[in-house]
Parts: C-alpha cells; sequence; structure tokens
C-alpha cells in the first residue's frame, strides 16, 4: 500500500512537473522598448507607456523584459521572441497611436493603428489594443510555421523605401533616394532637400536645409516671408501600410489669425502613394 502511494506521488510530481515545463515553454519572451512621439506632452506620453508596461506584463503566455530606456532599432537589437513598441502621435482634433509588435526569427511586423479624440481614450483602450497586436503576431507566426501562404510583411529599409511618392495637394512629387536623403518639388516649382529616417517601423522626413517661404504655398506670400526664417523644419511621421502606401501626419505653417506673425504650426493627416 505504501509502495503504491510512494508510485502515485511519483507521477503526479512526474505529470505536474511536465506540464510545467509546457506552459514555461508555451510562453513568449517580448522585449517591451520605449514609445516613438513627437509630442511635448512628454509625462502623458510616459504615463502611457508605462500603462502599457503594466498591463502587458498582466497578459498570460509573456515574459516581458523592461526595455523601455531605449528605441527600438530592428531586428539585430533583441533575442527575445517578439518585440514591442508604441508610436503616438498627435493630430489634428485628437491622437493617433500605433502598436507595433516584430517576430525576431521571421522579421514579420503587425502595426494596429486606432485614432482617439481624446488621450483618455487610449488608456482606456490600452488592454485590449494589447491583446489584438500580440494576437495577430502569433496567429501570423503559427500561419507560417503551418506552411500556409499569408500576406508578406513589408521589410522596411531605405531601398524598399527609395522612390518616387505623392500625397500632398499642393506638392509635385516627392523622391526619396537609397542614402537616406531626398527632395520634395512642389507644384510652384521650390525645391526642398529632405532627410529620410526608420525608426521601427516608422519613417520621418525632415526638412533640411534653411527654410524659403516657398515651401509654405497655404500662407499668403506676405505670411510666409514674414515666418520663414524663423520656422522649425516641416516635418512627416509616418507608418508603412503596404509596399506602395505610408499614412501619417505633415507638421508645417498654418494661418493662424490669432498668432502675431499670422501662422503657427499645424499637424494634419496625410498619406503618400509610390508612383509607378
Amino acid at each position: 500500500m505504501a509502495q503504491k502511494k510512494r508510485l502515485t506521488l511519483l507521477l503526479t510530481t512526474a505529470l505536474m512537473t511536465f506540464l510545467g515545463i509546457q506552459s514555461a515553454a508555451a510562453q513568449k519572451t517580448v522585449d517591451f522598448y520605449s514609445t516613438v512621439s513627437s509630442s511635448e506632452d512628454t509625462d502623458m506620453i510616459d504615463m502611457t507607456t508605462n500603462l502599457f508596461f503594466t498591463q502587458m506584463q498582466g497578459l498570460d503566455g509573456y515574459i516581458v523584459t523592461d526595455k523601455r530606456d531605449r528605441e527600438f532599432t530592428g531586428t539585430d537589437d533583441f533575442t527575445s521572441d517578439l518585440a514591442f513598441f508604441a508610436e503616438i502621435q498627435e493630430i489634428e482634433g485628437g491622437w493617433m497611436c500605433t502598436l507595433n509588435t516584430v517576430d525576431r526569427l521571421s522579421a514579420r511586423a503587425v502595426q494596429e493603428t486606432k485614432t482617439y479624440a481624446s488621450y483618455y481614450k487610449i488608456l482606456l483602450d490600452a488592454k485590449s489594443s494589447l491583446e489584438n497586436v500580440l494576437n495577430n503576431i502569433d496567429s501570423q507566426s503559427s500561419e507560417k510555421q503551418g506552411g500556409d501562404s499569408g500576406s508578406a510583411s513589408v521589410q522596411l529599409n531605405l531601398d524598399t523605401l527609395a522612390g518616387t511618392w505623392t500625397g500632398d495637394s499642393l506638392i509635385d512629387k516627392i523622391v526619396i533616394l537609397r542614402g537616406g536623403k531626398g527632395f520634395v518639388i512642389f507644384k510652384n516649382g521650390a525645391s526642398m532637400n529632405i532627410t529620410v529616417a526608420i525608426n521601427g517601423s516608422s519613417v520621418t522626413v525632415i526638412q533640411k536645409g534653411r527654410s524659403n517661404a516657398s515651401f509654405y504655398p497655404e500662407l499668403t506670400r506676405e505670411v510666409a516671408l514674414q515666418n520663414a526664417a524663423t520656422a522649425s523644419p516641416i516635418r512627416w511621421d509616418l507608418k508603412v501600410i503596404d509596399s506602395q502606401k505610408m499614412k501619417g501626419t505633415k507638421t508645417t505653417l498654418a494661418e493662424d489669425k490669432k498668432s502675431s506673425t499670422g501662422a503657427s504650426p499645424k499637424t494634419s493627416e496625410v498619406e503618400w502613394t509610390k508612383m509607378e
């Protein structure tokens, strides 16, 4: 009888150990990186980053490593199964929040973008948004391992971005070169040099060099001349939708009758399309 009890105990212990190993093996490791944002409200961005981090720690099936002190730079930057970071940008009438997850082995990336009328709604939606983006990257990885064909993710680099783009009613074309530089040709004939940088799944395009009044065709000539010398560089904060499309925001000068100079910085939504 005693021998039978010992055998039962051994079998139970072995089973529990096996289940524990299986459970641990099923867990995925995630490197959690800092949030990408050009917003000046850094306290709000930090608070949201911390909330996302806490919410992810509470999700079953994931072991989270804290890398909030650094930005995600690519698949060579991490050794965990997944990398995660958020992008939060102010847009006209609210906020745009993009959650990014990258699978290290397959280099597949998933982005979930939502717009919110208020920052408070980003916080309320945090947990469900995290679950969605993680479930999507997991399902894509499972499809690939199972041999099913699926839509290929865009490998984001300067070579894939290089080409001619359109996407602004007052701009004729945007040319991106492979070296991370390029230029914008306005419909009024002006030409503006730009630099192009990739940060995770986001693309930042920034004016290079001194401003010119012709870079602000939205303004009257008088207001443009008054503001050009002191204006901040025009910039676009974009994310790749597919190989032919990018969406995001543009920050430039816009008419502002309340301003003493007649203009002030304004951010608006934009969409770029690659020309064949």
